[in-house]
């Protein structure tokens, strides 16, 4: 495959410079770069005139659900979804029925990942047994299985000892723990921010209190532990400055964000409309600005979807009733550009600078190679046009459950094309008229 004229946004490079080149993959590597490169014989070329070649996007925080939840979604169509957004990698969360807490399990996930997959798909095992938080898993078994983390995500650790024996294993192991951050108690029965929104809904709120106590309460674990501590979707002013404090004491601490939270604020939660109900809650603007500063500056490290599918049933049963979560993956990348490099921002971040957050970002939290468009490394790219506008609707989607609250947005960039190894995981098809022919080769 030879893809030709696409300008090269490459993380990994200490620039912002966007160069122009052709890129040759083979056996599902990256072989040769360069300009005006001579086509083979029997060799499918793509036209990308006006598009970008970026590496495969990583996401930290996925519920690809399946198991006993496989009507919400499924391995299949949660990749799916993923490369539609640009992914090559999602980090799939454990709280699924049943919970990856033992070998038994994790294993026969392994397998379905093999079975269903169209993208690379890092999995987390759990930090308590059942999630309850009472008793730490086989975290060395389930290391040395290959789970790169360890997390109850949807419920936190409230007992410190336990986390403090979970932290000090994962030390010990060489891996870190993914912290919901939550003070249930301090959540209470709230279904959205705590503002005058929620008062003149008649809703009960959240406190950002419950997301910064358990940040200050867990960062001092961390400190006396020395373990890798990553907190998901940070959405407050007080736990970033909690972050930031603990990163200045030189502490192993790394966050993230999400795409909602960085667009979205608790004033959109105005018709009772289920698809803006998410734990933790969209905040205030004051929050929002923050969180984009946080980006910049590093004190967040990644922009994470905290894909979370549910089911139309589920989310039909009114504001109070209806499960948390929103859907994310084929969004996340044109919603984030537009906020955080688009004219308007207050905090601007160059196209590469964002892309870090999706790439390089993530990839130093695991432990993985930085993404990168370098000679010899795998071909995990997409394509992606800079300038299309489009509508998104879910129900013309990939993922099985249509809660997104970006429903009817008007989005601008487009992924067309997205390789993981070097093989088709996603193609937009009215763009497959890019595809030249050589010697009648089609395009599977």
């Amino acid at each position: 495959m030879l893809i030709q004229n696409c300008v090269l946004v490459d993380p990994s490079v200490n620039s912002s410079v966007e160069t122009k080149q052709d890129v040759r993959i083979d056996n599902g590597m990256i072989v040769d770069i360069g300009t005006a490169i001579p086509t083979h014989d029997s060799e499918t070329v793509f036209d990308a005139d006006g598009l970008l070649l970026m590496p495969g996007l990583i996401d930290l925080h996925t519920h690809l659900r399946d198991f006993g939840q496989g009507a919400k979604e499924d391995i299949a169509t949660g990749t799916q979804a993923a490369a539609a957004g640009g992914y090559t990698t999602v980090v799939a969360m454990a709280n699924t029925v049943p919970p990856i807490d033992n070998a038994m399990v994790y294993q026969h996930l392994q397998q379905m990942i093999a079975d269903k997959a169209v993208i690379r798909v890092l999995s987390v095992a759990n930090v308590t047994k059942g999630m309850a938080g009472k008793e730490v898993t086989e975290m060395a078994m389930l290391s040395e299985l290959g789970a790169v983390a360890f997390s109850d995500d949807g419920l936190p650790v409230t007992n410190l000892a336990v986390m403090r024996r979970a932290l000090e294993q994962a030390r010990a192991l060489g891996t870190l723990v993914i912290s919901h951050p939550e003070d249930r108690d301090l959540s209470g029965a709230g279904v959205m921010n705590e503002s005058a929104t929620s008062t003149a809904l008649g809703l009960a709120g959240v406190t950002t209190a419950s997301e910064a106590v358990c940040v200050a309460r867990e960062i001092e674990i961390a400190r006396i532990t020395g373990a890798h501590l990553h907190f998901a979707h940070i959405s407050t002013i007080a736990s970033i400055r909690l972050i930031e404090r603990a990163k200045a004491d030189g502490l192993s601490i790394t966050a993230d964000t999400t795409p909602h939270h960085l667009t979205l604020t608790d004033s959109d939660v105005g018709d009772f409309n289920t698809s803006f109900k998410m734990n933790p809650p969209l905040r205030s603007q004051a929050d929002q600005d923050a969180l984009t500063l946080a980006l910049k500056n590093g004190t967040l490290d990644a922009i994470a979807t905290d894909h979370a599918p549910h089911t139309h049933a589920e989310k039909g049963a009114g504001f109070n009733a209806a499960p948390c979560g929103v859907t994310g993956l084929e969004t996340a990348l044109p919603l984030c550009l537009e906020r955080l490099s688009g004219k308007g921002s207050q905090t601007q971040m160059s196209r590469v600078e964002v892309l870090r957050k999706f790439t390089s970002g993530p990839a130093k939290i695991l432990g993985l190679p930085e993404p990168s468009l370098a000679h010899g490394r795998s071909a995990d790219v997409f394509l992606f046009d800079p300038a299309e506008k489009w509508t998104y609707s879910p129900r013309n989607g990939h993922s099985k459950s249509h809660n997104s609250p970006f429903n009817g947005r008007t989005l601008t960039g487009r992924v067309l094309l997205t390789l993981c190894q070097g093989r088709i995981a996603y193609q937009h098809e009215p763009a497959m008229g890019r595809w030249i022919s050589i010697e009648g080769l089609a395009l599977k």
